[in-house]
């Protein structure tokens, strides 16, 4: 069996469990669960653009020192 299919199954499994417990919740916990998750999602994203930047910076600066070694 291929993990990513595993991982799939495991990831949509919660996800259906998730949204049939917040049916039996009123709608403003609905909702209001729904904004922190959405909320949560984009810090997130927000928090791996930022770690990708940090890695690339920190790539691009290595190499610059690499080749400045190489001059003397």
């Amino acid at each position: 069996m291929k993990p990513t299919l595993l991982a799939g199954l495991i990831f949509w499994g919660t996800m259906a469990r998730v949204l049939s417990e917040l049916m039996t919740w009123s709608v403003e916990h609905t909702q209001q669960g729904l904004l922190w998750l959405c909320n949560g999602m984009w810090a997130g994203a927000a928090g791996m653009v930022i770690y990708a930047g940090y890695r690339w910076f920190r790539y691009e600066r290595g190499q610059t020192h690499k080749e400045a070694d190489h001059e003397h």
